[in-house]
Formats: C-alpha cells, structure tokens, sequence
C-alpha cells in the first residue's frame, strides 16, 4: 500500500543507500528489520509471504525492467539475489508501484483516483500541440541520456532512470503524478519511436 512507503520513519528517509530487502520489508510495513533473516517469519507468514512477493518483483525490476542499481549480488550458480539502490531512485518506484492496483499482491485498498494509462486517456486523442510534446518528450529523453551516468545502461537510455527522476520533479516541485512506471514507459517508447527511432536500434 502506498501508506507504507509515504509514512517511512525517519531513519530509513534519511538512508542515501537502501537495499532491496530494506525496500521489500518497507512495501510491506516492516520497518524495524534491516535483513530479511531478522524478520521473524514464524510468527508472521502472511506477512513474511507478502515481504517475499516484494522481493522477488524489485529483483526481477532489476533484472528485466533496468531498474537502478548502485550494485547487485548473486549467488553460488549466479542468480541475482541482492541489490542496493540510492534512496533518490528507488523510493519513487516502490511508491509508483504500490500506486498500480492490479500487479501486486498484497494491496488492500488500491487507489481511489482512476489511474491514468496512455492507451485509454484522452490524452492519445488528438489535441493542438499534441506533435510538440511528443518531441520534446523525445528531445529531453535524448538529451538525458547524452548526459550518460544513471541515464545509461549497456549503452541505451536507462527509461527507468528517466521515468523516475520525472515522477520525483513533479512530486517535489509539482501536483504530483497519478502517472504509472507502465504508462510513462509507453509514452517514452512512443515518442521515441516516432521522432527518435535510431535510439531505439
């Protein structure tokens, strides 16, 4: 549930690096814990069960979606089975996916505001500057990735990098975003397409 990441205590706000059990136990309301092992999952497995769910999705966001690492572990046959991401990175995304309503087990109450998904929102109807935007959708997310660092990954643009700086501008400096990783994905993926295809390849 959203709650869980917006009422985060003082000690894991004030984290630079935060790992993804820290993020996993976080998205379940588990703050106390600093290690999965330290959870004490006899007395809890529904919760135990909710905290792994988490776990595996941030570890397959990493694997399969370029999610932001500062670094990853694996283990004895190389499988992913750590990671650690700045706080500015993956706090934005834990909220934004407790936000979706119907990806994730263990949401409660999904959001009471319609979530709004670039292939049914008016916005991909036809409107006056509707050209425009896309480009500069497109130009900023070029001009993102020029710049190399968290924006770069195997040399292509990071669009999670991308899509997570733009919810945190418009969360700080804005009304905020009903905006999903998802629906902000296609929206890069198709001003790209139309105005910068060769960064696609």
């Amino acid at each position: 549930m959203r709650e869980n990441i917006l009422k985060l205590p003082a000690h894991l706000r004030r984290q630079r690096i935060v790992s993804a059990e820290q993020v996993a136990m976080a998205m379940a309301g588990i703050y106390e814990c600093t290690y999965l092992s330290q959870f004490k999952h006899q007395y809890d497995p529904e919760t135990s069960n909710v905290i792994s769910s988490y776990f595996r999705v941030i570890l397959h966001a990493v694997k399969e979606e370029g999610l932001q690492t500062i670094r990853v572990g694996t283990d004895y046959n190389g499988k992913l089975s750590s990671a650690e991401f700045y706080a500015d990175d993956i706090w934005p995304w834990a909220l934004n996916e407790l936000s979706y309503p119907d990806s994730w087990f263990g949401i409660d109450n999904p959001p009471t505001q319609n979530v709004i998904e670039p292939e049914t929102s008016a916005c991909w109807g036809d409107f006056a500057g509707k050209d425009t935007a896309l480009l500069m959708i497109a130009s900023l997310a070029t001009a993102l990735e020029k710049t190399g660092g968290k924006y770069t990954r195997s040399n292509k643009l990071n669009k999670s990098a991308v899509i997570s700086t733009a919810i945190k501008a418009v969360n700080d400096y804005g009304n905020g975003t009903d905006l999903t990783d998802r629906a902000l994905r296609r929206l890069i993926d198709n001003a790209l397409a139309q105005y910068v295809p060769k960064l696609e390849e």
